[in-house]
């Protein structure tokens, strides 16, 4: 077995009931406003957590009701999105109107999707989604063309056929990504009301949404594959146009080892390994415990507007490989690369 994975690979068994299953069997009211909302929502909570330490075959046997949990989360959200805050910029843009920080409204766009085989070995082959649009703006963006771009509409009962289809044909997960998943998280809901497989969800994402976000999302994704880009705000603020980028990601995987599972990348940028991979690695390894999987990534190359910063305007050498790795070794972290 591998450590920190073993949930996942007990739905993969069978042996367990994946999140957004045993939410959409929780019954729900509903109610008018957006408090009333959230009231209901703290309380099918705890509903929603002892199916999940029933056996799946019971769990999955139960009727799915009109009006779900899983469909207040949806709705909750599509209030929400008139304020959105659904990552950590909190722009407060009302985006049934007019487009986010995002650059995304009230409708979802995706690129492709398709069986992946490159994504971390636990998880291939992979359903990968890739949605348009980031609450990023990464000098070296190397999606640009995915993040700009506008797709197909992404219809929900569209998707939720997709998904059932690629389970069929041998997909271990659905993998939500982008550009970034988190702006879209009204429309994945909204797909999963109607998926029907016992398939993992996994939440491909910078770690930069917002607790409001995560506590909605929690409740359904099953593994947090999460981006750690940077050792401290600088660097994030100058590369990717966010701020307090270290408190609010750090918070964010924190919350999600504590209430899913967690494999955790980092992409090693030229000229950064001791402002950000030294400090990441050992955080990692302070906070999160050895059994956290960790994947360095050597994938990096001055894509997009990168030239523009001679420090990070070239690949890496392979003295700065090594050194990565070194540093990962050091902190005692079981590195997937």
């Amino acid at each position: 077995m591998i450590p920190g994975l073993e949930r996942y690979f007990g739905i993969l068994r069978g042996e367990a009931v994946a999140k957004f299953q045993a939410v959409r069997r929780v019954e729900a009211e509903r109610v008018e406003t957006l408090d009333e909302m959230w009231k209901q929502h703290a309380a099918l909570k705890e509903k929603m957590k002892e199916l999940l330490a029933a056996p799946p075959d019971e769990v999955l046997a139960l009727p799915t009701p009109r009006y779900s949990l899983l469909h207040l989360k949806v709705d909750i959200l599509m209030e929400e999105l008139k304020r959105c805050g659904f990552c950590s910029r909190a722009c407060g843009v009302d985006r049934t109107r007019r487009k986010g920080f995002c650059g995304c409204g009230e409708e979802s766009h995706y690129a492709s999707e398709f069986l992946h085989p490159g994504e971390e070995r636990e998880l291939v082959p992979s359903h990968t989604i890739f949605f348009n649009g980031c609450t990023f703006r990464c000098v070296f963006c190397q999606n640009y063309d995915i993040v700009h771009g506008t797709g197909k509409l992404a219809l929900p009962w569209e998707l939720a056929a997709l998904i059932d289809l690629r389970f069929s044909q041998g997909a271990r997960n659905v993998n939500f990504v982008g550009g970034n998943p988190d702006q879209h998280a009204h429309t994945v809901l909204a797909t999963l009301t109607r998926v029907r497989s016992n398939v993992p969800v996994v939440w491909n994402s910078n770690m930069y949404h917002s607790e409001m976000l995560a506590e909605v999302i929690e409740d359904v994704v099953d593994i947090w594959l999460g981006d750690f880009k940077y050792g401290n705000d600088e660097c994030a603020e100058r590369y990717s146009g966010v701020e307090n980028y270290w408190q609010v990601v750090t918070r964010n995987f924190l919350r999600a080892a504590q209430r899913g599972e967690v494999i955790i990348r980092h992409l090693v940028m030229p000229s950064h390994l001791d402002c950000c991979t030294e400090r990441i690695a050992s955080w990692v390894a302070e906070n999160m415990g050895p059994d956290v999987r960790f994947n360095l990534m050597f994938q990096y190359w001055p894509a997009y507007r990168a030239d523009q910063h001679p420090e990070i305007a070239r690949t890496l050498i392979a003295a700065e490989r090594r050194r990565a790795m070194d540093i990962v070794r050091r902190h005692g972290l079981w590195n997937l690369a």
